[in-house]
């Protein structure tokens, strides 16, 4: 499994050819993470790597929690690796934020490995994420009703973050932690069915096998070969989108050359547009590039966006502004 990790890090140009990448690998006690780190930490010569472990404690299951930030520190100890852990309030996050206990989880976890890379000067965050993450996540996507860039769901390097374990199964990974001696924590709300993500671990995906028994590989295939598409329509509309736009004391898309382009390459141009508007295109879903193209076609006067913005088209020329 090892030589098929690094031949997966070499095809993918996770690491490249620099030398020295220092690299925060996140784990959690999990098979996956445990995997993740001894396959890196058995590459890191061939590699080059710095290392650093970063641990979270979500502070969600009391003692449990505890336990797995104390298994952490032991296992990387033992190992020589160094390791930072932090721990935070999740319920007061996702109440005061008025978000689920899984998007708050994950906020707060991101932030804190990004503050870990910043503070030790490192270049790449490894997220454990394997094959049956990211089928859950497709399906997790396809129920919202996501677009073709939604479909296309977790990349193996997108920015700072890493993901070389995306070509695994979950049950590789756990034979490879009991080939190697590493015994995992568990995690008891990976049993519980109130998030939607377990709901599709537990319930969806074992229904749909009975139906394809390689539904996860179909779904990673459906999402990789939609990345590819999506891939090309983004350079598409990069190409296009500087005669698309013009500054009058913010910037503006117009109707006219939206209206001339492909509705692929229109709901393309309208997520660049977003993105430099606001800066992200975080919470918006296809629905909410559907309702800015419509906007524009058909002439409406506006529509209400995420996070309390609106789009208003004034003069053939479209605009999003805070409310």
């Amino acid at each position: 499994m090892l030589l098929r990790f690094i031949d997966n890090c070499v095809k993918n140009k996770i690491f490249e050819s620099q030398n020295n990448l220092g690299v925060v690998i996140a784990v959690s006690g999990g098979a996956d993470s445990l995997a993740l780190m001894d396959l890196l930490q058995k590459s890191q010569r061939r590699f080059k790597l710095k290392l650093c472990v970063a641990h979270f404690d979500h502070g969600l299951r009391g003692n449990e929690s505890i336990a797995d930030a104390e298994f952490v520190k032991k296992i990387t100890s033992d190992r020589g690796i160094d390791c930072i852990i932090e721990s935070g309030d999740v319920r007061s996050f996702a109440e005061s934020q008025k978000l689920s206990i899984e998007t708050a989880a994950r906020e707060l976890r991101h932030k804190f490995l990004e503050r870990v890379r910043q503070s030790l000067n490192f270049d790449l965050i490894a997220l454990a994420h394997h094959a049956d993450d990211q089928a859950e996540t497709i399906l997790m996507r396809i129920i919202r009703g996501a677009g073709s860039i939604g479909l296309s769901a977790m990349k193996v390097k997108s920015d700072r973050l890493i993901r070389p374990l995306l070509n695994f199964r979950k049950s590789e990974l756990e034979n490879y932690c009991a080939k190697v001696g590493l015994i995992p924590r568990i995690d008891s709300t990976n049993f519980e069915t109130d998030a939607t993500r377990n709901k599709i671990r537990l319930e969806l995906l074992p229904l749909l096998k009975n139906y394809n028994p390689a539904i996860v590989e179909s779904l990673c295939k459906l999402g990789a070969t939609t990345a590819e598409d999506t891939n090309f329509i983004q350079s598409e509309a990069l190409k296009i989108f500087p005669t698309a736009i013009r500054f009058n004391d913010q910037i503006e898309l117009s109707k006219a050359v939206i209206k001339n382009q492909h509705i692929t390459i229109q709901r393309a141009l309208i997520r660049l547009f977003v993105e430099k508007s606001i800066g992200s295109v975080k919470d918006f879903e296809f629905v909410h590039i559907e309702s800015i193209r419509r906007v524009m076609t058909d002439n409406l006067k506006g529509v209400e966006l995420p996070h309390k913005f609106r789009a208003d088209l004034k003069k053939d020329w479209l605009s999003i502004k805070k409310k």
